[in-house]
């Protein structure tokens, strides 16, 4: 048995995993055509009144009809974190997605956007540019039924 030796300096060999990416369903979802910000609002009646903040992703196809629906994160009363990579990375492995609305709740039932909320669109819009989905729309939710459009108002927000 021969030892194996390494020059000085030289790091030994180690083994690293090898992966294999898989897009699992937990579900489905009926859903009308989404022509306008009311209609997310109502397509996600179940998120505007969780007691959480949530961000959901809906992925779209290239002609804009929702193809799948992605839990991003679940947060506080007030706040939910989210990452572009956590936002995309289902729309990535899925292979499909052309473009995405990102929706949240405001708890609260004021659906004005913080500060956070345009810094996090605008990040998002930016990443999507990069990767080739668009942010069509960012939506904000309140237990109301009452919703904020980025897309109707803060237009410069979601342009990448």
């Amino acid at each position: 048995m021969t030892k194996k030796t390494t020059r000085k300096g030289d790091a030994a060999p180690y083994s690293i995993p090898v992966y294999r990416l898989r897009l699992v369903q937990d579900g489905t979802a009926d859903v009308s055509p989404l022509t306008a910000p009311a209609d997310v609002a109502r397509h996600l009646g179940d998120v505007a009144t969780s007691d959480r903040e949530q961000m959901v992703a809906l992925f779209l196809d290239t002609k804009n009809r929702p193809i799948g629906r992605h839990l991003v994160s679940v947060g506080t009363v007030d706040s939910t974190p989210v990452q572009p990579r956590d936002v995309f990375r289902a729309a990535l492995v899925s292979g499909a997605v052309n473009g995405l609305i990102l929706v949240h709740n405001h708890p609260s039932g004021d659906v004005t956007p913080s500060r956070c909320d345009d810094e996090v669109t605008r990040l998002i819009a930016k990443a999507g540019t990069l990767l080739g989905i668009r942010l069509l729309d960012h939506v904000i939710l309140a237990p109301d039924g009452s919703h904020f459009s980025y897309r109707d108002r803060r237009p410069d927000c979601v342009e990448g």
